[in-house]
């Protein structure tokens, strides 16, 4: 739990330092974007990613649930639950998810540090994916829109030659 702490801490000061002393030296992971981390290096870049995708002034936070403590098998802690995420964009476009998470953690020293993270989301559903959808809709319903309204005058002129070709035929 005390790690866990630590992990909403770090996200919410946008601060991955504060983890650093909480990673194992074997330390690995998979973000909830799919993408392997396998150093603090590697944790601090994705980081840089992910809030260059949400801009300055963009901020993202989360709230991790454990709904049962770690199993503790010798020196190694299992522990899974969810989270809720809310990342909101330097526009202000929020974006709420759910997420499920793994953590594998080691005693070293006397002190728990994190081996392995997993995290995902689902891929279907999400906030990212629904405003994507959202935003392809309109764009389409705008493309057809106007290809409609080219359409219309098109035919309109055509009608209107054809009338005029008929009418001065029949004089």
């Amino acid at each position: 739990r005390k790690l866990a702490d630590i992990y909403e801490k770090t996200i919410k000061e946008a601060k991955p330092e504060l983890l650093k002393p909480h990673l194992s030296d074997d330390f690995t992971g998979v973000m909830v974007t799919a993408e392997e981390v396998d150093s603090f290096q590697s944790l601090d870049a994705y980081w840089e990613k992910i809030q260059g995708l949400l801009g300055d002034g963009g901020t993202y936070s989360v709230k991790v649930n454990i709904p049962q403590p770690a199993e503790i098998v010798g020196d190694i802690a299992f522990a899974h639950g969810t989270t809720e995420d809310v990342a909101i964009t330097s526009a202000g476009k929020e974006y709420r998810f759910s997420g499920r998470w793994t953590a594998v953690c080691r005693k070293e020293d006397g002190e728990w540090e994190i081996v392995r993270i997993h995290g995902s989301m689902d891929p279907i559903t999400n906030s990212f994916v629904a405003a994507a959808v959202k935003g392809a809709s309109y764009t389409a319903a705008g493309i057809a829109g106007v290809v409609g309204l080219i359409a219309g005058v098109v035919l309109t002129l055509m009608v209107r030659r054809r009338r005029g070709t008929t009418d001065a035929a029949q004089d």
